[in-house]
């Protein structure tokens, strides 16, 4: 028997839940496994979705409500649940009936079939993908971008259908950020992570709530949390930028001295000012983010002091 806690972050859902529940007590008792459902309630103020957990909580032994105290989001929600959860296998999934509960033995069987393995991210293959094409173009770049600064392997997709073993959740829990990013969190982590393909159903009900500008977000924290490779750029610009200021101030000296030309005009002069005084502004505005960062570090929540008692 596998004990394994399902973390569900809530966000103004009502009938999915009640779906969810249903088909995950018959994967119960079809595959004995013993199950824990953790719905991390994070729209407190919606009634509906209030009442309806607190229905599925007294109806089933095995859920468990967590409300929050206000919205923190997605990935708030999901440590908060991990934080309680008790299983040996911890999986995260949304809360729309697009991951579907038939799919979780795969992730299951992924994760005990190889020991080395801390992670599974679960997968829609390109024909079975159900988000929308602004969606899927967006998936695509984040994922160049992950490549690129997260030194995330090229052949592997993040999904926030996962599975990751009891040990790995703990080390996810003590290093959080103050904006984390769950999955960004575990390729920081460890290496040992595989995908698997899954089925990907439509949505059901109500649409995503990740818009194009929530996406743009995520990926500016994942740049700028998980990598220094923006500011080691900017290091590099500027020792070029002062290498080329150098040999130019040389060359210009060495035209007057030997050569008797007048120093070049003021737009040249103006121009060569303009651009080394923006490039120190863009360097000190992102250097900016970071202290902002760093600032928010320190501030980042206990997760205990965000549920609602």
């Amino acid at each position: 028997m596998k004990n394994i806690s399902i973390v569900i972050p809530c966000y103004k859902s009502v009938k999915s839940l009640e779906i969810i529940v249903e088909q995950l007590l018959e994967l119960k008792k079809k595959n004995n496994y013993c199950l824990e459902l953790l719905l991390v309630n994070d729209s407190p103020w919606f009634l509906p979705t209030c009442n309806t957990i607190y229905n599925l909580e007294a109806s089933f032994d095995f859920v468990k409500g967590i409300t929050l105290r206000k919205n923190q989001g997605q990935h708030l929600a999901l440590l908060v649940g991990m934080s309680k959860a008790k299983g040996d296998l911890v999986i995260t999934m949304d809360d729309d009936l697009q991951h579907p509960i038939k799919e979780i033995p795969k992730l299951v069987n992924a994760i005990c079939g190889n020991l080395e393995v801390d992670a599974v991210f679960a997968v829609p293959s390109y024909k079975n993908k159900r988000h929308s094409l602004w969606r899927n173009v967006g998936s695509y770049v984040l994922n160049k971008i992950d490549v690129l600064f997260l030194k995330k392997p090229v052949d592997l997709i993040k999904s926030p259908f996962r599975i990751i073993k009891a040990d790995l959740v703990k080390v996810i829990i003590n290093n959080y950020n103050a904006t984390p990013a769950v999955s960004s969190l575990i390729i920081s982590s460890t290496n040992n992570i595989l995908n698997i393909e899954v089925e990907h159903e439509k949505r059901v009900f109500g649409e995503s709530n990740y818009s194009l500008p929530k996406l743009i977000s995520l990926s500016l924290n994942n740049v700028l949390h998980y990598s220094s490779l923006p500011l080691k750029i900017v290091g590099f610009i500027g020792f070029f930028g002062l290498l080329f200021s150098v040999f130019l101030i040389i060359w210009v000296i060495a035209r007057k001295l030997f050569f008797d030309i007048k120093f070049p005009g003021y737009t040249s002069t103006v121009a060569l000012i303009s651009f080394f005084g923006g490039l120190n502004l863009f360097s000190v505005g992102l250097l900016g983010e970071y202290l902002i960062r760093i600032i928010k570090e320190q501030q980042k929540p206990d997760l205990n002091t965000l549920i609602k008692e």
